[in-house]
């Protein structure tokens, strides 16, 4: 099913209308060369027909479209952000229709990147504020420091007053007074620099950064559907190369990088080397001299397939070095997230090299994408093998679109692969209702439930509880939960569906995206007012709490 048909996106259509009149071509000329009806060429370009794979071979074939022109994912994303931004209640409750945000992103992309980058840099300067009201506040230090500028300023004032009004003192006098001024002023500039400091502390030097490099990143994958086909090929050949077993994999990996690259590869106990036990971290490399060869020295207590994954990362920054530095300067990013996207694709190939392109898609279907069976398969964790699965994007040789998500026991995000076309906030929490939160505190579970949006759309959550590889007896609690999830016309395609019914939208659980952006007004989970239809009617009694809040936020910022 998920290998024909594209997304129903109404990005798509109205993608490909504006190709054909960029081009400058009629509906019948463009039907003609896809060999399809001018009638149903309309219906495609009002997202009444999907957009196959086959078509877009054609219009690739005929006119020499980049088929990553035709992924959907960068201005879907754009269209969800801008959604959950005009959420803000600083908008007054302004609501443009789906229609309209999808002319608007289809038409001026850029002018909507812009708005979000604005929204964003608000966004941080907001919350630097209330953080450092915060911190004035409540800080002893502040009430003891302004204590000491005011007794240095009175001190300064008086000795100053002194060599004023007394014009005749003794030069021996005036001169004492003098130094004790000058002595005044040092200090208290001393003491205004250490204030100020404490004020501004790291935050305010960045206020006006829109973007966080995390959020570059994530940008710049997203704009490429999260697949990047050069290093699964790379990937491929390598794994090919030193073989599919996935027993020895270890072993090898520690070859290639000795032979090809010159690194020896040591394991090492967690506090071996470090003063007062320290933990050290995963992995450490040693640069050899001048910087070439040396050790990577990993630690003996890491489950396998983290050793594993970690061994693959550092062969794919070696043996993918061009293809990596190639995609990271297309990216054009701030030097700041250079470094971290280059992370990324060396995870990225890591995860192809343990699970090879082919052979996954192959396995994960036959095993209708059991995640815990693939895991046990190519020896990787639950948490790699949800990742790779939300990554199978090839042209033609496409898996089922998966979303998935990471959260911890507080409901932070902290992975997020878009994919599936549900909606995943950006700037707020995302529904209380979705049953990740609930996977989060129950370490082991799998829980598999339909999430249905108030405008009907439909997807299968597969949630699952889990607990840090590693955490001991007494360490903190590590249990957080991964969310895998797809459209539901694919959930057919997966075991998590057995048992479900997929036909009656009454045994769906109801749920939202974020509060500000769902019209369930009745939810007893509600923390915020929703802003959707905000003109047309009344607060509702469940609302009015959280509305009298936002009002007050809404006035404080407009003071």
């Amino acid at each position: 099913m998920g290998g024909n048909i594209m997304s129903r996106s109404p990005m798509l259509g109205a993608r490909l209308r504006r190709l054909r009149k960029d081009r400058g071509l009629t509906q019948v000329k463009l039907a003609e060369i896809l060999g399809i009806s001018p009638s149903y060429l309309n219906m495609i370009e009002h997202n009444d027909r999907p957009l196959t794979v086959s078509l877009l071979l054609k219009l690739s074939e005929a006119l020499g479209v980049d088929l990553r022109d035709f992924s959907a994912g960068d201005e879907v994303r754009i269209k969800s952000d801008l959604e959950e931004a005009l959420s803000d209640p600083m908008f007054g409750g302004t609501r443009p229709s789906a229609a309209e945000l999808d002319e608007f992103v289809t038409s001026v992309p850029d002018i909507c990147r812009s708005f979000l980058r604005l929204y964003r840099s608000y966004r941080n300067s907001r919350e630097d504020v209330e953080a450092l009201t915060d911190k004035l506040a409540s800080s002893p230090y502040l009430v003891a420091s302004s204590h000491s500028v005011r007794t240095l300023l009175t001190s300064v004032r008086s000795f100053s007053e002194i060599l004023l009004d007394n014009i005749d003192l003794a030069a021996a006098e005036r001169q004492q007074f003098l130094g004790i001024v000058v002595d005044g002023t040092e200090k208290l500039t001393l003491q205004v620099d250490e204030l100020l400091r404490f004020i501004t502390g790291e935050n305010l030097d960045n206020l006006l950064d829109s973007r966080t490099p995390a959020e570059e990143v994530g940008d710049f994958t997203e704009r490429n559907d999260n697949f990047f086909d050069d290093l699964d090929r790379r990937a491929e050949s390598l794994r090919a190369e030193i073989g599919m077993e996935t027993v020895g994999l270890f072993s090898r990996l520690s070859e290639v990088l000795r032979d090809r690259f010159g690194i020896e590869v040591e394991t090492s106990g967690a506090g071996d080397g470090n003063r007062g036990g320290a933990v050290m971290p995963a992995v450490r490399l040693e640069p050899g001299p001048g910087g070439a060869g040396g050790r990577l020295i990993v630690r003996d207590d890491l489950a396998l397939p983290s050793l594993r994954f970690h061994l693959a990362r550092e062969t794919g920054r070696r043996a993918a070095a061009d293809l990596i530095d190639t995609w990271v300067g297309e990216a054009e990013l701030s030097p700041a997230s250079e470094d971290l996207c280059r992370d990324y694709l060396a995870e990225y190939f890591a995860a192809a090299v343990l699970m090879p392109y082919d052979a996954f898609l192959d396995r994960a279907r036959a095993y209708r994408y059991d995640v815990e069976r693939l895991s046990q398969a190519f020896g990787v964790s639950l948490e790699q093998a949800c990742r790779r699965l939300a990554t199978l994007r090839r042209p033609g040789e496409e898996g089922v679109r998966f979303h998935f998500l990471r959260i911890d026991g507080a409901g932070n995000v902290f992975r997020r692969v878009p994919g599936s076309g549900l909606p995943i906030p950006r700037f707020a929490g995302i529904c209380p209702r979705w049953n990740v939160h609930a996977a989060s505190g129950r370490p082991g579970t799998v829980d598999a439930q339909v999430l249905q949006l108030a405008d009907g759309s439909a997807y299968l959550s597969v949630a699952f509880g889990q607990r840090r590889p590693g955490s001991g007896y007494n360490a903190p609690d590590g249990s957080y939960a991964l969310a895998l999830g797809c459209r539901l016309e694919d959930a057919g395609e997966l075991v998590y569906s057995g048992g479900l019914d997929l036909t009656r939208s009454e045994t769906f659980l109801p749920v939202g995206v974020t509060c500000r952006l769902c019209e369930r007004t009745d939810c007893a989970q509600r923390a915020h007012p929703t802003l959707i239809h905000a003109v047309e009617r009344g607060p509702s009694a469940s609302d009015k709490p959280a509305l009298k809040t936002a009002r007050k936020q809404a006035a404080s910022l407009s003071d």
